[in-house]
């Protein structure tokens, strides 16, 4: 299959590669011309495209998909979702399927707010408030967690420690404030089908962390968590893939954090558990029989380093242009 992935400096889409690079032929993009995952593939086979929040993104994709004959496409970068599903129709048209939970699971979750209130009865949830200009006078225990109302990923995220953190924040409803939770992170990897079927519900415990990204992990076999994370991904309406985070409360409670719907970047531990979501991925898109009930898995543990990919000056100033 003619694979385009998008984001090909991030993790995600380097974990895709992985992947899919040895049985596919895996076309990889990014809007920066130094992305590692670019060198990764021949030369054909690398792209420049716009920022996923330019408006000029859709159309330059579309352009890329119908010269290269493109089958499948990958996006790994959250500004690209919503824009893409927008335009579905338009690649259906020419062959490209582009698998995504629907528009309205997509701005269910960038909007953490809303997400956390459909949650409710459906999994644990933190104490959450937006922090407007009366949030400072009311009695408030510390440490506090707090982020942004509107956002993907880790960015803004931080632990405020007293009243005096708090005050250098937007009091214009724009941040969330949270309980803290002190326990384990998990980050569940979920595939549902196109029906909504779960076909696998794997959490990791993020055992070190660097600049948000994962850097040691390893797989649990925790049920509870595993169906939380079903249950709430099928809630909003998430197809295909998604990675659902939860954390421990004091009363030892896992509790939803958000829902990331796009490929994270530590598959590959998923993968050498024993459960290869790209390859899904591929097989639904590709009309394959799939696998019946959710996939057995291993406990796993990974820890990540840095890797140099050498490349001839030429190839980045080839890939420039002008």
């Amino acid at each position: 299959m003619r694979i385009l992935v998008t984001g090909a400096g991030g993790p995600s889409a380097i974990s895709v590669w992985k992947s899919l690079g040895g049985a596919h032929q895996v076309f990889m993009a990014d809007m920066d011309p130094c992305a590692s995952g670019l060198y990764l593939v021949p030369k054909a086979q690398r792209l420049l495209v716009p920022r996923g929040d330019a408006p000029s993104f859709v159309n330059s994709v579309l352009a890329v998909c119908t010269a290269l004959r493109i089958e499948l496409l990958v996006s790994t970068v959250d500004a690209e979702l919503a824009p893409l599903a927008q335009a579905l129709e338009r690649f259906d048209a020419i062959g490209a399927r582009v698998p995504l939970s629907p528009l309205s699971a997509l701005m269910l979750c960038r909007d953490k707010l809303a997400l956390l209130e459909r949650a409710q009865g459906v999994v644990p949830t933190p104490q959450t408030q937006v922090i407007d200009a009366g949030t400072a006078a009311q009695p408030l225990t510390f440490p506090r967690f707090v982020k942004p109302r509107v956002g993907a990923g880790s960015r803004g995220a931080e632990v405020v420690h007293s009243a005096a953190d708090l005050a250098t924040l937007p009091s214009d409803g724009s941040y969330l404030l949270q309980e803290w939770l002190p326990g384990d992170e998990y980050s569940v990897d979920v595939y549902l089908r196109g029906d909504g079927v779960a076909l696998a519900s794997v959490p990791r415990v993020r055992m070190k962390t660097d600049s948000g990204i994962a850097v040691a992990a390893r797989t649990v076999h925790l049920p509870e968590v595993s169906e939380a994370a079903i249950r709430i991904a099928q809630a909003v309406g998430i197809r295909y893939v998604a990675n659902v985070q939860f954390r421990r409360a004091d009363d030892g409670q896992a509790k939803l954090l958000e829902i990331n719907p796009r490929f994270p970047g530590t598959l590959p531990l998923t993968a050498h558990a024993g459960v290869d979501i790209p390859a899904l991925l591929v097989a639904e898109a590709a009309g394959q029989p799939l696998p019946e009930g959710l996939m057995p898995y291993t406990e796993r543990m990974v820890v990540r380093y840095w890797s140099e990919q050498f490349v001839d000056t030429a190839e980045w100033e080839d890939l420039c242009g002008p």
